[in-house]
């Protein structure tokens, strides 16, 4: 039943939220915790190596599309690459209860951003779905915004949170992308995949040196997470955006809520 369990959260819980570019781990942290009674040191470290094969294959499927802006995904991974490291080595001076408590503030957060925009349909472009953009969507300058400091920042942010909470930086990352480099949304999407897939590296190596990480838990995450991802990002290509993002943000701050209070149970206990 462990097993299977685990297999079902990778799919689901990695795999699927593929679709939106956050590497899942936001969702994959809280499930770990509540669903499979893992420490919070293991479901921080355990969903970084989980989410290297998962973002890159959905990283995969969007670049196929031609919705990855490399030169963006390029600096980025470098700046991430040594946030990382030091969000994960912070994490042995911190106590890892409260990291889970804002790991669910964090997921809450995003539930909310979420929900907003696909009701009210602000940064949609529904009428995009299902096809690739077209030749004024691909023109868009990104180049003249995404200067090569500012995307390093970005990934030194995106990397920092990474290490420290266990989450692939996506959701530091697509908020960034959309609003300060105003990059269309499918590749906002595959573009963080792309950058995530490089920035789990250093923070699972970091993890796995503090033994953050179940290996045995990985494997059985890998499983399901693999082909959840391909599953989760040929759905969103082809969804409409604002029914995905209204469902999705539902789910989101329905688990938050959950896991929160599942938190506070514990550390009281």
């Amino acid at each position: 039943m462990y097993v299977l369990i685990a297999v079902l959260v990778g799919f689901f819980a990695i795999g699927l939220t593929n679709m939106f570019g956050i590497g899942g781990a936001a969702i994959a942290t809280p499930a770990i915790r509540i669903f499979l009674a893992a420490s919070p040191a293991i479901a921080l470290g355990t969903t970084l190596p989980v989410t290297i094969p998962a973002a890159a294959a959905g990283a995969f499927v969007y670049y196929r599309r031609g919705f990855v802006e490399k030169r963006v995904a390029a600096h980025c991974s470098a700046g991430g690459f040594a946030g990382a490291v030091g969000g994960a080595i912070m994490t042995r001076f911190i106590n890892l209860h409260y990291l889970m408590l804002v790991t669910g503030a964090v997921v809450l957060y995003v539930a909310v951003v979420t929900a907003y925009r696909g009701i009210t349909g602000h940064g949609t472009k529904s009428k995009t779905q299902g096809r690739a953009p077209g030749p004024e969507e691909e023109r868009e300058p990104v180049e003249e915004r995404a200067s090569a400091p500012l995307s390093l920042g970005i990934g030194l942010a995106a990397g920092l949170f990474s290490g420290l909470l266990g989450l692939g930086g996506g959701i530091i990352l697509i908020p960034t992308f959309l609003y300060l480099l105003h990059m269309p949304l499918k590749k906002t999407f595959g573009t963080s995949l792309a950058v995530i897939t490089v920035v789990a590296i250093p923070g699972t190596v970091v993890h796995s040196l503090l033994q953050h990480i179940s290996w045995s838990l990985v494997l059985y995450l890998v499983i399901g997470s693999i082909p959840g991802a391909y599953v989760g990002v040929r759905i969103g290509i082809r969804t409409r955006e604002r029914v995905l993002y209204v469902l999705f943000g539902m789910l989101l701050f329905a688990f938050g809520i959950i896991f929160i209070v599942n938190e506070i149970v514990r550390m009281i206990h």
